[in-house]
């Protein structure tokens, strides 16, 4: 058997970004299903930046969280699809094919609706989106259903990934969990390491998505 080594998978950024959107996703459920829409209101804002830094880091962040490096065609879809039965299917060096369409539907989804929410409007109008003055009423209230019935696919998709996430460790003895903690798994020795990009980049990223957010927090009224 060849030796193992403990690989490195997923850099610091996406690790922190993960877990930092399940918390905001978390927040802004219980804070919409509570009527705390002031806080629903900042944790919108947080999960709003998360996606931003997502959609960027996908572009210039480490080898593994690129885009280009991860989201394939549909005849690789197919292909690793066609494998899904077999328990001792070698492990994906960061997202497999399938994987791969689940991280842009939840990143597309979760964008969808955070932009749906900055349009809404509430009610009584207290606590309406940032970006509501530029909609009617009447479309602003039509905006505010459509973002709760996509939350509600949102969640759908969510129990889905974890679904996932679940038959991958009981039947394919595959954990998935554990290398998003601490950023390495298990692997043959020999593998190539992930290219690590500087965090520097990470920080300039961070410095552009909160301008965009703190612009949008404001309805863009300099």
């Amino acid at each position: 058997m060849a030796d193992t080594t403990d690989l490195g998978v997923w850099d610091l950024p996406v690790r922190g970004m993960h877990w930092l959107l399940v918390i905001g996703i978390g927040v802004c459920w219980w804070t919409g299903l509570h009527n705390e829409l002031e806080y629903h209101l900042y944790s919108g804002y947080a999960i709003l930046w998360i996606v931003l830094m997502r959609l960027y880091w996908g572009l210039v962040g480490s080898s593994t969280a690129r885009f280009a490096n991860f989201v394939r065609g549909p005849k690789a879809i197919l292909d690793y699809a066609s494998t899904l039965h077999w328990r001792d299917t070698p492990h994906t060096h960061g997202h497999n094919a399938l994987g791969a369409v689940s991280i842009v539907l939840m990143v597309g989804l979760v964008l969808a609706v955070v932009i749906l929410g900055l349009f809404a409007v509430d009610v009584d109008g207290l606590y309406s989106g940032p970006l509501s003055s530029y909609v009617t009423f009447r479309q602003g209230r039509h905006l505010a259903h459509l973002h709760y019935y996509w939350f509600t696919i949102l969640l759908w998709v969510i129990a889905l990934h974890l679904a996932a996430v679940i038959f991958y460790f009981i039947y394919k003895r595959q954990n998935l969990v554990t290398p998003m903690i601490s950023g390495k798994r298990p692997s043959n020795a020999g593998d190539a390491e992930m290219k690590i990009a500087p965090l520097w980049r990470f920080a300039v990223g961070g410095v552009i998505a909160t301008a965009l957010v703190w612009a949008v927090s404001i309805g863009f009224n300099f």
